[in-house]
């Protein structure tokens, strides 16, 4: 299978092994680029062809719909009954399915959280933040910009962009696009509340995120965060290992929770993760069936998370003592998990994803009004799913109802 070459150390262990217990098979991990664009690139182009050379495919959440969609993938429901999946995350589980057909499994999950500074915090006497207008009045009163920033997140054209939107979305009662029905409400109330308390926070007349956020991806914002630099960062789990080590200027100070949301709503972080799928060209199914089987053991389970910070897809994992010693913070990740936010599940999800994120960063660098950058992008979204989801534009700088 194709891995990012920044995880192939962490899957290597665990090709080993399966090796060890499979005499005479080898499993040949092909080192790929760390971009997430570019390695959907490559699996696109062999299956595409019908190329036999992967036998797994390791996917990002979203993109089940497609290959699925496109006949690429080997269903799974009989090699995986419920008996062996009840053990694997529900959240990550459903993410994995399309049309009722089960193609990925989950093998390590993700979830956007909100981290904060804690002594902070508890020396002005504040509790961490329950709604929006709690988030922006804290980060108002502990900021002192720009040594001191209230809110950082992930504001760059790309996917980063989608999950942060996604969430503030949520936390206001809204929806992007419904599954099977794929109704989109991208042009009422909820949509346009979510993209002004992101403009507030980088345009409104005491902003509390830097200009720049509009440029940050994960590394440029959990960087400023670590340096002591602001108060809340929107980030993934990956981040609370880091801010804990040693050299962190914030080790021990740091506090984290699901995302705010708007009062009498609910809050949630968007879902994330990797899993894998057997490509229908393989040459050895019955293998790459075992070797996830594999990969979602215990073992396996602590190989790939215990030393990197990631999160794992198994239940077990999150009360193994094991992994609990390398990071205690998964107990509260587990119940972080339970509101996780789904992504679309259609098939054309990439280009959804850049009618939102071209809208939205639009609207962010201030060269589109929020009402008609949204209502832009509804009508374009519903344009993309098929003529029966087209729904008349609504008036020109009003949101439809």
């Amino acid at each position: 299978m194709l891995v990012a070459a920044s995880e192939r150390d962490a899957w290597a262990p665990i090709g080993r092994s399966f090796e060890v217990a499979h005499p005479g098979v080898r499993v040949d991990l092909v080192e790929g680029p760390n971009a997430t664009d570019l390695r959907e690139n490559l699996y696109t182009s062999a299956l595409l062809a019908g190329d036999d050379a992967f036998d797994l495919v390791s996917m990002d959440v979203t993109w089940t719909p497609k290959f699925a969609g496109a006949g690429w993938l080997a269903p799974l429901d009989e090699a995986f009954p419920a008996a062996e999946t009840d053990g694997l995350l529900p959240e990550d589980l459903a993410a994995g399915r399309y049309a009722g057909r089960l193609y990925r499994i989950p093998v390590r999950t993700d979830v956007g959280l909100l981290y904060y500074r804690r002594d902070l915090l508890e020396q002005a006497h504040l509790a961490p933040p329950e709604t929006f207008d709690d988030l922006l009045l804290i980060a108002r009163r502990l900021q002192s910009p720009p040594d001191l920033w209230g809110y950082v997140w992930q504001g760059a054209q790309y996917e980063g962009l989608v999950c942060n939107y996604l969430e503030v979305l949520h936390g206001h009662g809204g929806f992007w696009i419904e599954t099977p029905t794929l109704e989109v409400g991208l042009d009422r109330p909820p949509a346009l509340a979510a993209l002004d308390f992101l403009r507030t926070c980088r345009m409104g007349p005491d902003p509390i995120s830097p200009p720049g956020v509009t440029t940050y991806k994960e590394e440029e914002s959990r960087r400023l965060f670590q340096d002591g630099r602001a108060v809340f960062l929107r980030s993934w789990p990956y981040v609370w290992r880091l801010a804990q080590a040693a050299d962190s200027r914030i080790a021990g100070k740091v506090g984290v929770q699901p995302m705010v949301r708007a009062p009498g709503r609910e809050g949630g972080g968007t879902l994330g993760g990797w899993g894998l799928g057997v490509s229908r060209f393989s040459r050895h199914p019955a293998l790459a069936v075992a070797f996830i089987r594999h990969a979602v053991s215990l073992p396996s389970q602590r190989a790939l998370c215990r030393d990197t910070g990631y999160a794992p897809a198994l239940i077990e994992g999150y009360r193994d003592p094991v992994l609990l010693a390398g990071s205690p913070f998964l107990e509260t990740l587990r119940e972080l998990h339970r509101g996780a936010v789904l992504r679309p599940s259609v098939p054309r999800y990439a280009l959804a994803s850049d009618i939102l994120q071209r809208h939205v960063s639009a609207a962010l660098s201030g060269l589109e009004q929020p009402s008609e950058a949204l209502s832009a992008a509804a009508r374009e979204t519903r344009l993309l799913l098929g003529p029966a989801r087209t729904a008349p534009d609504a008036p020109k700088g009003r949101m439809a109802p």
